[in-house]
């Protein structure tokens, strides 16, 4: 019996996170790299939220110990993005079920935006050519989920990409960009064992052509297209968000100091009294 050689590039679910490996070696994801960005906007939105918690819980904070009161100011603003990020998440995982023309049982909370994920794929007449699909570039070492690839006349196959917060920023086409120039991928696929039982596993396969890539922008009761930009020039800017993040980051963050990259550039104090660092 001959055994299927595992797929060169393989995604990892630890959770609700994951990771990818490339010839067992691990790389790093496209959300990550893109993070390397600074974005000051948030800044901004942290406070509000912080303000905005603290004016609702006036009373109950003011009750506090003072290290009680600090913690939940902290932590304030990371609950109401979880309360987006979970929202968003299940009206991507609605939006993957009927671009494969199955019935889904909608929650009240986010039927509105689910009803209009399912008139956009009607409106627009998209057939569905691959959905969540983890794709990787094996030249420049990185890894991916793309959200969909969906085909109509129009526009061809397009490389899709679904946004359910309050606005879409221009990093986008860097995510985007990184997608469309992937050359592997890999889909799900499940056999049927003996006794009925049902394996899943990640095979290759090949990577569809991709002819545009736009956002679809989920809104209360509607769906906004956008094309968005990957040319040469947008993918260049990713490759220096790589080269960043593998040249500088992975080298200074604390975050990467089991990693043989990990070497600071900052020495431990000295004093007159002692002697020349080393």
């Amino acid at each position: 019996m001959t055994k299927t050689r595992p797929p060169r590039f393989q995604r990892k679910n630890h959770g609700t996170s994951h990771s990818y490996t490339l010839d067992g070696q691990l790389v790093p994801g496209v959300t990550t790299i893109c993070g390397v960005l600074d974005k000051p906007a948030l800044v901004t939105w942290a406070a509000r939220e912080t303000a905005a918690y603290a004016d609702d819980n006036w009373a109950r904070l003011s009750e506090m110990r003072s290290a009680d009161r600090i913690a939940a100011l902290e932590k304030a603003r990371f609950q109401t993005n979880r309360k987006a990020t979970t929202k968003g998440s299940r009206i991507h995982a609605m939006a993957e079920q009927l671009a494969h023309g199955r019935e889904v049982s909608v929650p009240a909370e986010i039927r509105p935006q689910v009803e209009a994920v399912a008139r956009f794929l009607d409106q627009w007449e998209w057939e569905t050519v691959v959905t969540e699909s983890p794709v990787a570039n094996s030249a420049y070492r990185y890894a991916g989920t793309a959200d969909a690839v969906l085909h109509n006349d129009r526009f061809g196959n397009v490389l899709l990409d679904w946004k359910t917060g309050k606005g879409i920023y221009d990093e986008v086409a860097l995510q985007l960009s990184a997608y469309k120039h992937c050359d592997l991928r890999l889909e799900e696929q499940t056999t049927i064992g003996p006794r009925g039982g049902k394996k899943t596993q990640w095979v290759e396969a090949d990577m569809p052509q991709i002819d545009q890539c736009m956002v679809a922008h989920v809104h209360e009761e509607s769906i906004e297209l956008h094309p968005v930009v990957t040319d040469d020039s947008v993918f260049t800017m990713f490759l220096y968000e790589l080269e960043l993040l593998e040249g500088w980051v992975k080298r200074t963050s604390w975050r990467y100091r089991s990693d043989d990259s990990f070497s600071p550039t900052i020495g431990d104090p000295i004093w007159p009294e002692t002697g020349d660092p080393e």
